[in-house]
């Protein structure tokens, strides 16, 4: 039984036989060498393990596969003499494999084109701050699978710049990529960083599972740049995952096109969002996640900036079949006007699923195009259910929004919407509100029980539908149905106001209302259509006819 380094050790007497038998001195696994001039390093001794020399002649070891970091003996090393040593072995270019071992490093393990690093659950440390583990920046053909990766936390380190290296792998600019079945704990600005210019990247069945507080998050302005994932670029695929105890579950950078983001669990962001999806990003599809108990909003398409990103437009968004459950905190609003932005950390808020896309400079811009919200389920969220902004072209059908602390379902500055079979349980204000500045929406066949249960302020916030006075046109609302429980002051609550001759308010019913079940501010100001509307209530102030419900 002859080992690998006796046999290769300088002034080895073994014989140089043409194919050697051996055991290696590291693994202790059996290995074949056979003497070879072809694929020889141009100078030295080897690479260590694959290719060996002996006296004149050089070996090369038989394998299939993968070769094996631990063939080049990296335990038993410091943690800096261990990072050159894999960085020897990445070099090489190389499919290579790291067994089942638990490592710290002292720097950057850089990936090469076409390389896989695939791992029977080793956990690799690093232990240097604010360093990632792998680096993959502006490679192609990356596939990193099966790791427990862990971040510098000593001193809970964080950078705040969007090039921070305190992640466990850091791809900018990486084109087709796929991490799979790993485990990132503990990286203060993200597992996964790649904010621009990636192209195809999967982000399949890995786990992002921090240790951070919500104390540690709102240290100073509050570190809402930690995320489980901050990606960005074309043909993003993050499926199947799981986050939890990060500021925002994932982030995906402004401009991105093709983006899926499906069967992911999102749970306890410890200071903003589940979702953060930046300006501008198109075919986009976000398909069946869960998300849960978040401090800030569920799902957010974030603001359109008009001057910093005055050419980006959302096209053909897709959000469906998601479950939101416990999305914000209440915001004590008295307190947050005597904080400091520059130094203080602002509460986010709590809607469960925010179209943003705002621009506050008239003419208003309609900046998100082709949007469909359907079939989710939004439970609890401390502002608005489903709140939909500065949308032209678009389907907001089949929610169930229950226990939302303002507004259900909250329409503003959309064009050509349809916003239909709804079902809307329970809201501090409004079920539905339609507020300024749309045009051609339909608003039919939605359910709304239980709408202002707050029961304060003025009484349109109470109403089960409102339509707010400025510039609403060509408005439909038909056959809803409204159910109030005693706080609801009106069913459907319109301020008038330039529009109002457009709209058509027909085939409703209207039950249990506090004080009337229609009501028009603007008295003068006659609808183009109201009919067929029917309703139910006690005591209505004035009415001469017999209630129906007697």
């Amino acid at each position: 039984m002859i080992y690998t380094e006796a046999f290769f050790a300088q002034g080895s007497t073994f014989p140089n036989d043409d194919e050697v038998n051996l055991i290696d001195s590291y693994t202790f696994e059996p290995v074949i060498y056979k003497k070879t001039n072809v694929g020889v390093p141009a100078a030295g001794d080897g690479d260590g393990a694959v290719f060996r020399k002996k006296g004149n002649d050089f070996y090369k070891r038989q394998w299939t596969g993968y070769v094996n970091v631990l063939w080049w003996g990296i335990q038993g090393l410091s943690d800096q003499l261990r990072t050159d040593r894999l960085n020897t072995i990445l070099q090489l270019g190389y499919d290579t494999f790291f067994g089942k071992m638990n490592i710290g490093i002292s720097g950057v393990l850089f990936l090469q084109n076409n390389q896989r690093v695939l791992s029977d659950q080793c956990r690799i440390k690093q232990n240097k701050k604010n360093t990632e583990i792998f680096n993959c920046e502006e490679k192609k053909n990356i596939s990193i699978k099966g790791f427990f990766l862990e971040g510098f936390k000593e001193d809970y380190d964080y950078d705040q710049a969007s090039s921070s290296k305190a992640v466990g792998i850091y791809c900018y600019g990486t084109q087709n990529i796929n991490i799979e079945k790993n485990l990132f704990k503990n990286f203060t600005y993200a597992g996964v960083s790649g904010l621009r210019n990636m192209v195809n990247l999967t982000f399949k069945q890995n786990r992002v599972e921090n240790e951070f507080t919500e104390a540690w998050a709102k240290i100073g302005t509050g570190k809402k740049d930690n995320a489980g994932i901050a990606v960005g670029g074309k043909n993003i695929s993050v499926v199947q995952n799981y986050f939890e105890n990060s500021s925002q579950g994932m982030i995906i950078a402004e401009n991105s096109k093709f983006v899926m983001i499906s069967d992911n669990d999102i749970e306890n962001t410890i200071l903003e969002h589940g979702m953060y999806l930046d300006a501008g990003i198109s075919n986009m599809t976000v398909l069946g996640n869960r998300v849960r108990n978040t401090k800030g909003i569920g799902i957010k398409v974030q603001n359109y900036d008009q001057e910093k990103y005055p050419d980006y437009v959302c096209h053909n968004i897709v959000i469906s079949n998601n479950i939101v459950d416990n999305a914000g905190t209440v915001i004590d609003e008295a307190l947050v006007a005597t904080l400091d932005p520059l130094k203080d950390y602002i509460p986010a808020g709590g809607d469960g699923i925010l179209i943003n896309n705002t621009n506050k400079v008239a003419p208003y811009k309609l900046i998100a195009s082709n949007v469909v919200v359907t079939g989710n389920v939004v439970r609890n969220a401390k502002q608005h259910g489903i709140n939909i902004r500065h949308v032209e072209g678009g389907v907001i059908s089949n929610n169930v929004i229950s226990d939302i602390g303002n507004v259900g379902l909250y329409v503003s500055h959309a064009k050509g919407v349809d916003v239909s079979h709804n079902n809307v349980q329970t809201s501090g204000e409004n079920g539905i509100l339609i507020e300024s500045n749309n045009n051609l929406l339909n608003v039919s066949f939605n359910i709304v029980e239980n709408p202002g249960i707050k029961n304060q302020g003025n009484e349109g916030r109470l109403a089960g539908i409102k339509l707010v006075e400025g510039n609403n046109y060509e408005i439909a609302i038909r056959h809803n149905k409204i159910r109030g429980n005693g706080m609801m002051t009106w069913g459907i609550f319109s301020e008038g106001g330039v529009g109002q001759p457009t709209h058509e308010i027909e085939n409703n019913v209207v039950l249990n209302s506090k004080y009337i079940d229609y009501r028009f501010v603007n008295g003068s100001t006659k609808l183009r259509m109201l009919r067929d509307n029917y309703k139910c209530i006690l005591n209505s102030p004035g009415d001469t006819w017999l209630d129906p419900c007697l």
